[in-house]
């Protein structure tokens, strides 16, 4: 009850925050909040898009929320989502002619499985030699970051475009949009269903009893048998590969591997993963208000004439909100 009434708290100190800051623009405050709050809704395009982003920040949280829920931290879901995203790309360049169906299956199957290895890579470097996957998943995500931008300024790269970017997906890689003009696709669909699994897997099996004892209390989760360590590889290897499907997912939305195209998914499903912890049945509600607020955030930017730091103050704001709600009286040092 006190941990939702202080997420509560912190979406209303954002909105507060906001709300000063339009009351300085030239539209004036009313006309400022009315197209904050009624930006994502006003055409089919405005909700088709909304409802594609929550989807993916519904993933991204779902990600985060894997590692919580074993008593883990993923800081390096920015990296596993660029490594998910470019992996799938590479697939696309070099295998351009499978069937549709042959396609879309293995660009999924490719990115997901990118994200997972290297979460793999820091559970494992937790279990073995016990290096905190705060540091080392932040510093994998940091590496991979670097070795994107080589890739796609080398190997990658479309000679065609002055942009920095890998060439446009063939069509048999792109999922087919569900209301055009509008982004909205079947990734909803992987949403509902990845968070219906991933509650009934916590909630409702053995496994997932353990990874939240794991969390509670991992001394005693170890007196009872538990491995403990084998949790750890498996809860970081399934939140990177989550974020490795939300990186083939921003793929196939954008049509191609543009710098940038990963757009903060990674940290935006954090500060969501962080509101939710343990509940992956609220992250949809939680991501569709963090969506709502962004991209109305960024509607009354563009109407307003105000700054377009606006949207990044207002991202910074709820992350720092809700990392200081998660992390009260915690030593995570």
């Amino acid at each position: 009850m006190i941990g939702t009434l202080r997420t509560i708290s912190a979406i209303v100190a954002v909105l507060i925050i906001v709300m000063l800051a339009l009351s300085g623009t030239g539209g004036g405050f009313v006309s400022g909040f009315t197209d904050m709050l009624l930006g994502p809704f006003i055409s089919a395009l405005a909700f088709g898009n909304f409802l594609e982003t929550a989807a993916k920040l519904t993933l991204a949280g779902l990600a985060a929320s894997m590692a919580f829920s074993a008593g883990c931290f993923n800081l390096g879901g920015e990296g596993q989502v660029l490594a998910g995203g470019l992996a799938a790309t590479a697939v696309a360049i070099y295998l351009p002619e499978l069937p549709r169906g042959l396609a879309l299956t293995l660009i999924v199957a490719v990115g997901f499985c990118a994200g997972g290895i290297i979460g793999t890579m820091s559970g494992i470097l937790r279990a073995k030699w016990r290096v905190d996957e705060l540091i080392s998943t932040f510093l994998i995500s940091a590496v991979i970051a670097n070795l994107g931008y080589a890739l796609l300024v080398g190997p990658l790269r479309d000679l065609d475009s002055y942009l920095i970017a890998a060439p446009p997906l063939p069509s048999a890689y792109q999922l087919l949009p569900w209301w055009p003009p509008s982004r909205l696709s079947a990734v909803l669909v992987w949403a509902v269903l990845l968070t219906m699994a991933t509650h009934i897997f916590l909630q409702f099996t053995i496994w997932g009893y353990r990874w939240r004892l794991r969390k509670a209390n991992i001394e005693f989760a170890s007196y009872v048998g538990i491995n403990t360590a084998s949790i750890a590889i498996v809860s970081l290897a399934a939140s990177g590969a989550l974020y490795g499907l939300v990186g083939a997912a921003a793929l196939m939305d954008s049509g191609r591997a543009v710098q940038g195209f990963t757009n903060n998914l990674g940290w935006d499903g954090l500060a969501i993963g962080l509101v939710a912890g343990n509940r992956p049945r609220w992250i949809p509600i939680f991501a569709i208000v963090y969506t709502w607020i962004i991209l109305g955030a960024q509607t009354a930017t563009v109407k307003s004439g105000f700054s377009f730091a606006l949207s990044g103050l207002v991202q910074a704001i709820i992350f720092f909100l809700v990392t200081a709600r998660r992390l009260e009286g915690k030593n995570i040092a």
